[in-house]
């Protein structure tokens, strides 16, 4: 038998742990922002299961930036993949970034979202709070979004081709001569029908766009719309294909290669319109604390939106604008002329279906985008 004392302090050393335990508990989710201290810290469980070019380096300097202006806030940033985000037995973070198709049932994951996370002092625009929008409920607060470009091999049309500014040291684009007005140069049709794989695309919302730049189709290959966005952005950097649908974030990543002198001349051909469905969603669960939709505030903010030129990403608000050249201010320029933002709650599948008709001539545009949306 043990000795009395032992158990004494034993009792004692259990009963400690459980207040501690309690404490930190109720710090986590009930303690109001304006209390805390820099030793009463609550902590921000963020995961992030996908994310646009540039994403991830922005949000890590937004948290920096976050965490200085509210000391009593600590964040912590996972990267998870969909699966692990949807098995029944994941125990939920705070706050959740994803992209759409990632999730398809956000009201079994998310809390509706009210007030300052809905609409940050009504600032965002419509079509991009339209994306995280379910069953009349808004469960996804727009962060940023990128956009879909047709890059053009410098081997089709070496006299057209044109090597891409250099970067500067925090990887954004140098700024380069205003060619929003001058006309983009057609598709290289004839050049593209003798090479090996004319074009490469993912399947879905790419295609939209790349209707719209193409008024005739090239021979397409037996694994056409078929491959992921990586899969075809390697196929390009590896010339397998002469011409590639690629996402802003990779013709910007690619433009920094190509400059660095590992890639190769090219050009990229931007639509009159934006049909995206490359937009960074946050959402909060249901035991996050009050800090969670001070987070998604402060990240909708001007501050950290203007940020985002960092990353060539593009701003969810309609009081910025953030480019004067380059890709970037081609298809911010078009997006002020139409954007369509697909529904990030659509399974992939009703996506690819309609936008391979469209593709194909079967349906109109709006025929197609309207149940997206």
């Amino acid at each position: 038998m043990e000795p009395r004392w032992q158990r004494i302090i034993l009792t004692a050393a259990c009963i400690a742990t459980l207040a501690l335990t309690g404490l930190f508990l109720t710090r986590l989710t009930e303690s109001p922002l304006s209390s805390l201290t820099a030793r009463d810290r609550s902590f921000l469980r963020i995961w992030a299961v996908n994310a646009p070019g540039g994403g991830q380096a922005w949000l890590k300097a937004q948290l920096r930036t976050f965490e200085k202006q509210h000391p009593g806030v600590s964040t912590y940033l996972r990267t998870v993949s969909a699966t692990e985000l949807t098995t029944s037995e994941t125990i939920l973070p705070d706050v959740v970034l994803y992209m759409p198709g990632d999730v398809t049932e956000p009201s079994a994951l998310f809390l509706p979202l009210t007030g300052d996370m809905a609409a940050r002092d009504g600032l965002l625009r419509e079509e991009l709070l339209r994306c995280g929008r379910w069953q009349n409920q808004q469960y996804g607060l727009p962060l940023c979004w990128g956009a879909w470009i047709l890059a053009i091999d410098s081997a089709l049309e070496p006299g057209s081709a044109t090597t891409p500014a250099p970067t500067t040291l925090l990887g954004r684009p140098a700024a380069t001569l205003d060619a929003s007005s001058t006309p983009e140069p057609d598709y290289p049709l004839e050049a593209a029908r003798q090479a090996d794989c004319a074009l490469q695309s993912p399947g879905g919302t790419a295609l939209f766009t790349l209707s719209l730049l193409l008024e005739e189709q090239p021979p397409l290959p037996a694994a056409f719309a078929t491959l992921s966005s990586g899969e075809v952005y390697a196929a390009f950097q590896r010339r397998q294909c002469v011409t590639a649908m690629l996402t802003t974030g990779q013709a910007i990543a690619f433009a920094g290669l190509t400059s660095g002198g590992s890639g190769f001349p090219h050009r990229i051909m931007t639509a009159d319109e934006v049909i995206t469905d490359q937009v960074w969603l946050a959402s909060v669960t249901a035991d996050a604390p009050p800090e969670a939709a001070l987070l998604l505030s402060f990240l909708a903010s001007a501050e950290a939106q203007k940020a985002l030129s960092a990353q060539g990403l593009h701003t969810v608000r309609d009081d910025l604008t953030l480019y004067a050249s380059g890709i970037s201010a081609r298809v911010e320029s078009a997006a002020h002329r139409a954007l369509s933002a697909i529904n990030a709650y659509l399974p992939a599948e009703t996506v690819q279906s309609a936008a391979w008709q469209f593709f194909h001539g079967q349906i109109t545009l709006n025929e197609a985008l309207l149940p997206l949306m």
